[in-house]
């Protein structure tokens, strides 16, 4: 954030900087994954109790879908509890 207050940098990290500022939503969460299987069967290994989520757990952004996911990769996960639905928006590099 500059000092007038106006979001900066990646995709990522404006939204990390917007829910920092608007606040905790303790129903959201962010959360690292590794990609277990490429597109179009994505898997996904997410967090410490390595939860392994497949397509049907899955919504991709364009993002993600055009970085090219390939096994082994780490990407960004927001989890929904509520709809139990994960958005995975980005690829770490």
């Amino acid at each position: 954030m500059d000092k007038r207050g106006r979001i900066e940098g990646s995709a990522a990290s404006k939204l990390v900087q917007l829910m920092r500022r608007h606040g905790h939503n303790k129903d959201v969460t962010i959360e690292l994954g590794e990609v277990l299987a490429p597109l179009p069967n994505l898997q996904i290994r997410v967090g410490t109790d390595e939860i392994d989520l497949d397509m049907d757990d899955l919504n991709v952004s364009q993002t993600a879908f055009n970085a090219g996911l390939d096994v082994g990769d780490r990407v960004i996960i927001i989890g929904d509890e509520d709809a139990q639905k994960f958005y995975v928006i980005d690829k770490v590099v």
